[in-house]
């Protein structure tokens, strides 16, 4: 896959937030018209007091959601913990991943943030933009914003707001389990992101992309360590 070269990576904390105010101009928030064929999930992991970081994409095949491949990175992380600034630390390793990726996904799932953001350019819109496809946002904590309370029935939702504009969806994707926080990256609206996301879920709290990407990563990350 080709990953687009808009800026460099390791930047002072003001210029990277000016950067994320650039980019943020160019997020385009309307609903995808695609066949959903390939579908990629994508995670990092990395141990705790270690600047060596892993990236698996995994590329399933819809409508099984069976693994069609998958492609790993590690590398060496200059890039500080900020809040706020999370995908200046995690994309330069997820796009040395994505670099290997021989098959195009039609919509890529990242387990992060996409407009639910301080400055609305989490890492599902900033990856979006560095591999000009659809993206979405599918995290386990809330970033930014309320909702109100949702039900326990799977696929029960409520929208999260930020700064009197709606952003997301807090996410029922298994009954009676915390809900998962769902936006848009980029080339996606919102309920075109809830309803991919509980397209490819398979009972479990995760949707398959990003479950077998954390899966992955995470043997990733236990072999090196051995």
């Amino acid at each position: 896959m080709r990953c687009l070269n808009l800026h460099p990576w390791n930047l002072r904390y003001a210029e990277a937030v000016k950067v994320q105010r650039e980019l943020q101009e160019r997020i385009i928030l309307d609903a995808p018209d695609l066949a959903l064929r390939l579908v990629a999930g994508a995670d990092v992991s990395y141990s705790k007091g270690s600047n060596m970081f892993f990236a698996s994409v995994v590329v399933l095949q819809m409508p099984d959601m069976n693994i069609l491949e998958i492609a790993s990175a590690r590398g060496e992380v200059d890039f500080p913990y900020i809040p706020g600034l999370l995908s200046f630390r995690e994309a330069p390793i997820l796009i040395k991943a994505f670099e290997q990726v021989k098959n195009t996904p039609d919509v890529i799932i990242f387990d992060g943030h996409g407009i639910s953001h301080p400055r609305g350019m989490g890492l599902a819109s900033h990856m979006g933009l560095v591999l000009d496809l659809p993206s979405i946002g599918c995290a386990k904590k809330i970033l930014v914003g309320t909702h109100d309370p949702l039900g326990t029935e799977v696929g029960d939702y409520a929208p999260i707001v930020f700064k009197d504009n709606i952003v997301g969806a807090a996410l029922r994707t298994k009954k009676n389990v915390l809900p998962v926080f769902v936006s848009p990256g980029h080339r996606m609206d919102i309920p075109s992101a809830i309803e991919i996301v509980m397209t490819t879920c398979r009972g479990y709290k995760l949707p398959e992309p990003t479950r077998q990407a954390h899966l992955s990563v995470n043997r990733i990350r236990a072999f090196y360590s051995v």
